[in-house]
């Protein structure tokens, strides 16, 4: 049998073109003979899908570098800077055109990015399975490197955790994130080689404040205590400003200066705040500690949060120049990440302090909440920002479950408050972060599971003719797990935490109301908004009817 015919030089993979040797497929077509000889995944292998779920169809090797060039670039554009921060982009897609970038991490990439293209290729196939045939083979190659630990193995591991969390499956999340743990330290991480130039030791720094960032959003997803990192420091802040380290060139040697406004360098300082919240709201609700100790606590943890943002370099500051100059900059998404991050942390601290009352200081109570509400009020703030400021779109999927406790604190004013012009905003904010989840669940299955808790808190609430906000565990697994699927609410029947219920019957405007029509698009809902005859509870029913729709 003759040989089969040897590709020509331009599309012969980077493997022949490096050693000189005749790029000749294999007869499955599934790579070439000197890479199947090295037993390494051949550049030019094609992809197919792993299941008939996908849609997709085999595509040849020119197609396949083609989607890859195609969704490299969307991962840089909606996913790196916003859920984290690791690679040198410029440097990446250098690698990637001589085909010398690590395919794990292309098709982690791709399995992030696929959701966002607008590619033929995908016609047909939902924007949320797009990733599935990517995520396949960047895990089969995952078990290559599994004993081999390298810093793209570490960035790679990452992506794939995120990938997951993305799902709903936060258990291959939890795992992909503790496996990249394992690999930084087997790398010895954060201690940064010196024989490297300084934008690959700033990726050193950036990746390892990345796993740090991951293992302490999974593990709180998980309702596990942080992993500790012994013997090492938690956080080592990049060193290389922002703007600078997207645009270094991958040959600098000379030192580079730390820069005070770096905005990753901030936000690593918020770590130990958002730990210390989530174990808070834990210990409430496991009976652990009184609510008297939790307002202690709580004090401690605003003081924080209020120093952090004080301490803020005056670039950085949330206002409207601020984020001109920060998207003119190309930074305008990690701003607002920054910000919303910040009065999340926020939402969730004051959270348990809607309608608590019973022996404790009223007015305090009450301050605590107006801050609460004031948080979600500016979260919706930075969606709506987000939404209309082109180079501020927040596309990922934590950003949902953000949105979600937001709507609920809105939700919340709508079936309680009996203020005017509290009850105005409220609506005006809901429906905002409404028309906001109801594009990002298009591109995220987690959403999905995020959206699905507003019927579940909203049924809680109507089935409560006491406080609805008691911190049972439910109540906070709500509030700090974005990607797991909580099952309905059990009631208490006592409040051992030191919580006191209200005994007062529920406003007039709560109960049901079926005089508006059902709701279809969004000029639907925003009609509902400007209709005065719509009671509050019926916004919300016909809202979330949509919104599940």
């Amino acid at each position: 049998m003759p040989d089969p015919p040897k590709r020509a030089r331009a599309a012969a993979c980077v493997n022949c073109r490096v050693r000189k040797r005749r790029c000749v497929p294999v007869e499955d077509g599934r790579g070439c003979r000197l890479c199947k000889s090295l037993s390494t995944p051949c550049p030019n292998e094609p992809i197919e899908a792993t299941g008939p779920s996908t849609g997709l169809k085999k595509t040849d090797f020119r197609t396949k570098r083609e989607i890859y060039h195609d969704l490299v670039p969307l991962y840089f554009r909606y996913i790196h800077n916003v859920a984290h921060t690791m690679i040198h982009e410029a440097s990446f897609r250098h690698r990637l055109q001589n085909g010398r970038a690590s395919m794990l991490q292309v098709y982690a990439m791709c399995a992030l990015a696929a959701r966002f293209s607008d590619s033929s290729h995908f016609q047909g196939v939902a924007r949320g399975k797009r990733g599935k045939m990517y995520i396949s083979e960047a895990e089969h190659l995952t078990q290559q490197s599994l004993i081999a630990p390298s810093l793209e193995s570490v960035q790679g591991l990452i992506l794939i955790g995120y990938y997951y969390g993305g799902e709903g499956n936060t258990k291959a999340k939890h795992i992909y994130s503790g496996l990249a743990r394992l690999h930084a330290e087997a790398l010895s991480f954060p201690d940064i080689p010196n024989d490297v130039s300084p934008m690959r030791q700033e990726e050193h720094r950036r990746t390892w404040l990345s796993v740090l960032i991951a293992s302490h959003w999974t593990t709180t997803d998980m309702s596990i205590e942080p992993v500790s990192f012994i013997h090492r420091p938690d956080v080592i802040n990049p060193e290389v400003d922002d703007a600078t380290f997207h645009s270094l060139d991958p040959e600098r040697q000379q030192e580079t200066d730390t820069s005070p406004c770096n905005m990753w360098a901030q936000m690593a300082k918020t770590l130990d705040i958002f730990n210390k919240t989530s174990v808070l709201l834990r210990r409430l609700s496991q009976c652990l500690i009184q609510f008297s100790d939790y307002c202690i606590e709580a004090s401690r943890l605003q003081a924080a949060l209020d120093q952090w943002e004080h301490d803020l370099p005056p670039g950085l500051a949330y206002n409207e120049a601020n984020i001109k100059s920060l998207v003119r900059q190309g930074l305008g998404r990690t701003f607002l990440a920054m910000h919303i991050g910040l009065h999340h942390f926020r939402q969730m601290l004051f959270f348990p302090f809607l309608d608590a009352h019973g022996d404790h200081d009223i007015t305090e109570l009450a301050q605590r909440a107006t801050q609460c509400k004031a948080s979600a009020n500016i979260v919706s703030d930075i969606i709506e920002h987000s939404t209309y400021i082109e180079g501020c779109d927040l596309n990922y999927f934590i950003y949902g479950h953000i949105a979600v406790i937001s709507s609920c604190v809105h939700l919340h004013a709508l079936l309680f408050s009996g203020d005017h012009v509290e009850l105005s905003e409220a609506r005006k904010r809901l429906i905002s972060n409404f028309e906001y989840l109801m594009d990002l669940k298009s591109y995220w299955p987690v959403v999905d599971h995020s959206v699905a808790r507003l019927r579940k808190f909203q049924k809680s609430c109507q089935d409560s003719m006491s406080d609805s906000f008691v911190l049972d565990n439910w109540m906070v697994r709500f509030l700090t797990e974005h990607s797991s699927n909580l099952s309905e609410r059990q009631m208490p029947s006592s409040h051992p935490s030191g919580r006191t219920t209200i005994s007062s019957d529920l406003p007039e405007s709560f109960e049901t109301s079926h005089s508006a029509q059902t709701v279809t698009g969004v000029h639907g809902l925003s009609s509902l908004l400007q209709d005065p005859q719509v009671t509050s509870s019926a916004l919300v029913n016909h809202a979330i009817d949509w919104l599940l729709d």
